[in-house]
Order: structure tokens, then C-alpha cells, then sequence
């Protein structure tokens, strides 16, 4: 499969999982809604404010990592079977969040390193002589860097989800499976690195035009809006996007990384494989 491929796969299944990118812009459009009040800039300081923004934020983080699962569920049967039904979304979030939130903990892990090291390196960077060449040398290091780990850690969620390993329930459920899939998933960049960043930047690329276009029609629409009101359609629309674009790339890069899988799997002994939810991870 080439990436032209992969990306026209991301948007004609996405046209089958609509009910799925429906569920995230209800999700998105809500927290959109309570984040307005949250977000007055008069109220920043107040320490009740704050509270309330950290455990809602906890709340809506914990709860986007159950319907990534969820999701995530659905476009592998999607891709599979051709065939998806929206009420698997809670089983499969049930079956992987606990993984996920593992693997984004190794991911803090890994990005808080990276950027203790790029400050250091810019540190003695920028000691040499503060002018445009060292700083164009800084902030070239920081894209390749960041590019280049981003590369890196496209695929262990995907791993997590199609290669599906049994865990026990337990208060680290998930943990072992997730480092697993983050060695799988980094290998499998490093073996395919120049096509995988090449999707990732063309994904990118189109997900910025529609959200460019978007933003100018927002923009043009709102002109004559109060405020208040000009905020609300802001956050409607932003939700679409942002409901629409990720399912997209999540179907371009979980076809990808199948494709980039099948010789490997195709040559390993068979297991069986069960297409539908067989129950959640304890915590």
C-alpha cells in the first residue's frame, strides 16, 4: 500500500464510520461548551476556578482515552470486515484504555527526556553566540528532533489494537502490553521511517488546508455575532473538525501500518483472533 493510498482509504472508510466521528463531536462540542465558562480570562486566578479546570480536565482526558480506544476498536473492524456496529465503541474502549493510558504515560516519559535534552543542547547552542545563525541552527535541531520522535511513536497505538495481547486484570493491567507495542510500533517506524513520516506530513498538510478553509468560513460567519454567540459556533465547528480529521488519520495510518505488518505476520505462526470485545482490563 502507498501513502495516496492509505490517505484516499482514510477518507472513504471514514465516510462508513460517520457514527463514530458523530460520538467525538458530541464529546468535543460538550467539553468545548464547559471549557467557555472555565476559560474567562477575569476568572483565571480564582483558585475554585482552578480546581474545577484540573479534576474537569482529568475527567475529560480519562474519558477521551476510553473513546480513543473505542474508536480505535471500530475502524480495525471496519478495515477487517467492512462491517462496524457503534454499539462495540464501549466494549472496546473497555477492552484497550487501560493500555492506552499506559502508553501515553510512556510517551510523558519519553517527551519529557527529549525536551530536558533539547534544552540542554539548545543551552550550549545559544552559548556559542546569541545571533540568526545559532538561532536557526536551535530551532532546526528542535523540528528534526520533534519530527523525528513523532515518527518514532505514530504506531504503538495502532500495535496495541491490531495485535491485541492478552493481559491480566490488575492495577498495572496493560502495562507490559503497552512497552510491547511501543518496542513493536518503533521498530516498525524505524524500518519503514522516510514512507511513515512522509504520511505523517502529508496527513498534516490536508488536515491544515481543511482547517484553514474551515476557519475562514467560521471566521466570515461569526463577523456578526455577539460574542458570547460567536464562541458557541467557534466551538461547534472546531468540534467537527476535530471529530472528523482524526478518524481519518486513524484509518490512513492503521491501514498503513497493516500493510506494512501483513509479510511479517503472514510469516509468523497463526493465532487465533477474535474480531469482537471479549470484556474489559481491571484496573
Amino acid at each position: 500500500m502507498g501513502i495516496i493510498e492509505a490517505i484516499k482509504k482514510g477518507f472513504s472508510e471514514t465516510s462508513r464510520l460517520m457514527n463514530v466521528v458523530a460520538v467525538f463531536f458530541v464529546f468535543n462540542v460538550v467539553v468545548g461548551l464547559i471549557s467557555l465558562p472555565l476559560a474567562n480570562p477575569a476568572r483565571v486566578g480564582d483558585p475554585g476556578i482552578l480546581t474545577i479546570s484540573f479534576i474537569v480536565s482529568i475527567v475529560f482526558f480519562l474519558a477521551f482515552v476510553f473513546l480513543q480506544g473505542g474508536a480505535m476498536g471500530l475502524v480495525k473492524e471496519q478495515i477487517k470486515t467492512g462491517i462496524t456496529s457503534i454499539a462495540n465503541i464501549f466494549e472496546y474502549g473497555k477492552k484497550f484504555w487501560t493500555r492506552i493510558l499506559w502508553l501515553l504515560i510512556f510517551y510523558i516519559i519519553i517527551t519529557t527526556v527529549v525536551v530536558a535534552l533539547l534544552i540542554m543542547a539548545s543551552t550550549g547552542i545559544m552559548l556559542i553566540g546569541d545571533n540568526i545563525i545559532t538561532r536557526a541552527l536551535v530551532a532546526f535541531v528542535i523540528a528534526v528532533v520533534g519530527l523525528t520522535i513523532i515518527t518514532f511513536l505514530i504506531y504503538p497505538v495502532y500495535t496495541i489494537v491490531i495485535e491485541d495481547e492478552v493481559v491480566q486484570a490488575g492495577v498495572f493491567s496493560g502495562c507490559a502490553s503497552a512497552f510491547n507495542a511501543l518496542k513493536r510500533g518503533i521498530s516498525v517506524a524505524l524500518a519503514n521511517f522516510w514512507i511513515t513520516m512522509a504520511l505523517f506530513l502529508l496527513m498534516l498538510i490536508i488536515s491544515l488546508v481543511i482547517s484553514l478553509i474551515v476557519g475562514l468560513i467560521v471566521g466570515v460567519i461569526t463577523i456578526p455575532l455577539p460574542l458570547a454567540l460567536s464562541q458557541i459556533v467557534i466551538t461547534i465547528f472546531n468540534s467537527a473538525v476535530q471529530s472528523y480529521i482524526p478518524i481519518v488519520m486513524m484509518v490512513a495510518f492503521m491501514s498503513f501500518y497493516m500493510a506494512l505488518t501483513s509479510g511479517l505476520a503472514s510469516s509468523a505462526p497463526a493465532a487465533p483472533e477474535e474480531e469482537t470485545p471479549q470484556g474489559g482490563e481491571g484496573m
